[in-house]
């Protein structure tokens, strides 16, 4: 009985202690239920207060409703000799104006013999390109017949700043329409490997998801206006290239052309059926991009390119213009590095006058200068190189000023086309030259870095004359 006595507290401390490990669990739970109730009680009467999401949803669902009825998918029908068939390409594009004009990417369109637009209604045109730009890699086509169009607004008087919020239009993996969303990440890139070859690559850098078939299409802003056109990605195989080149997905690298390199090309196109580029006639360094204060400032930096030569006779010879003088901006638009400054001159017109913001003495001066026509030597120097590698042929000037193949590389496209080491050539496509770097600027006015085929004739030293027909694909 004694035994029995004493085992009894025993027994009640492993009764208790059963039920408690019976009962604790259910009791932290409830009370951990409660306590996230609790919590999402709040949370929710938080949302319900605080409306700034919502706000932010109606905000981008309003950017879709206006720009979408702007934007456009565009396929070709290619003409590639080689096939036995069309090729069929796609992008996107973006309504300029209430003519019906749309802008998108010369890429977008090359070699194309038919071009059909569809809208965001599912509406369909025919479309036929009304001129290219091969160095900024943009094109107009022009709709045919009377569609009813909603032009994009354009962001003419705000420019990007780095961490504005941006959204991309287009038609990625061929599902139409799409948007995405990012920000912008940097501003006056240079892509290496771009599809403009030798061009100008003064790129808006985004985050934004960009994938094959947004080629062509905008990226707005806060305010559903365009500042830019989507043109090339960068992925762990390529970093430029058209997204329909690159042969991987996004990345969250990509590029847009800016409105300001967009606009005055287009105009040009839209006016005069082609571009001509204009010439500011200054030299610079164009691997030294530096910071400069002004006292109007208050002390902060701006980017600048130093002058280091105005050239005696050039359009800026009696502007005011000095050595030394830091250009920090074009009509109000940075200038973040020696590709921006040459993109911003070069899409103006010659005989255009254009505003050049310069620091001298830490003081921001202004010249309206009045540009003249951008020399073949400077265009040539941007693409003689590229052609004359993919062409697989070294090409020399002689006493007469002609053309002749010095070296040629047998299995390149130059060799395959009948060229010969030693072959005077005498025209391209029945159309005569000036000199040297007259030259490769008829090249690439013949559609050579657009895939175009180019027709020459070659006179050997025999005294015989060939016709040979070249295509490069890039």
């Amino acid at each position: 009985m004694r035994k029995l006595v004493s085992a009894f507290p025993a027994i009640v401390v492993l009764i208790v202690a059963i039920f408690a490990m019976i009962l604790t669990p259910r009791i932290v739970e409830r009370l951990t239920h409660a306590e996230q109730t609790a919590k999402i009680k709040l949370a929710r009467a938080t949302l319900n207060e605080d409306d700034v999401l919502r706000a932010i949803d109606r905000a981008t669902s309003a950017i879709a409703q206006i720009v979408e009825p702007s934007v456009v998918h565009i396929e070709t029908d290619i003409d590639i000799r080689s096939n036995t068939s069309p090729t069929l390409s796609s992008g996107a594009g973006w309504i300029y104006d209430t003519q019906g004009h749309i802008v998108t990417n010369a890429h977008v369109v090359q070699n194309a013999k038919r071009v059909s637009i569809e809208f965001y209604d599912g509406r369909v045109s025919r479309g036929r390109v009304i001129g290219t730009d091969v160095y900024t890699d943009i094109a107009v086509i022009r709709l045919e017949g009377d569609a009813m169009v909603f032009p994009a607004q354009r962001a003419t008087q705000r420019l990007p700043l780095l961490g504005d919020r941006i959204y991309a239009f287009g038609s990625p993996f061929g599902f139409k329409f799409s948007m995405s969303e990012g920000i912008v990440s940097g501003l006056g890139r240079e892509a290496a490997g771009s599809n403009v070859i030798g061009g100008y690559t003064n790129y808006i850098q985004t985050d934004a998801a960009v994938n094959p078939g947004n080629s062509g299409g905008p990226i707005v802003n806060t305010d559903a206006q365009v500042i830019g056109m989507n043109v090339a990605i960068a992925t762990a195989r390529s970093i430029g290239q058209a997204p329909e080149d690159s042969g991987a997905d996004s990345a969250g690298i990509s590029f847009a052309i800016p409105l300001g390199t967009i606009e005055p090309i287009v105009s040009q196109i839209i006016e005069h059926g082609g571009v001509e580029r204009g010439y500011l006639g200054i030299r610079f360094d164009g691997n030294q991009t530096i910071r400069v204060t002004t006292a109007e400032n208050e002390g902060r930096t701006l980017s600048g390119i130093i002058i280091t030569e105005v050239e005696d006779d050039g359009p800026s010879a009696d502007s005011g213009l000095q050595r030394g003088d830091v250009i920090v901006a074009i009509e109000g638009s940075p200038v973040i590095n020696d590709e921006s400054l040459s993109s911003l001159i070069s899409s103006s017109r010659p005989g255009e006058t254009i505003r050049v913001s310069v620091v001298r003495d830490e003081q921001l001066r202004e010249f309206e200068i009045t540009l003249g026509k951008m020399k073949d030597e400077v265009l040539a120097r941007r693409i003689l190189e590229p052609i004359m590698v993919q062409m697989g042929m070294l090409l020399d000037i002689n006493a007469d000023e002609r053309l002749v193949v010095r070296t040629i590389w047998p299995g390149m496209p130059g060799a395959d086309a009948g060229f010969e080491q030693g072959d005077i050539i005498e025209r391209i496509n029945g159309k005569d030259y000036g000199d040297y770097y007259s030259f490769f600027v008829l090249l690439a006015d013949e559609g050579i870095l657009m895939g175009e085929p180019i027709e020459f004739v070659v006179r050997n030293s025999l005294n015989e004359t060939r016709r040979l027909e070249l295509r490069l694909h890039w």
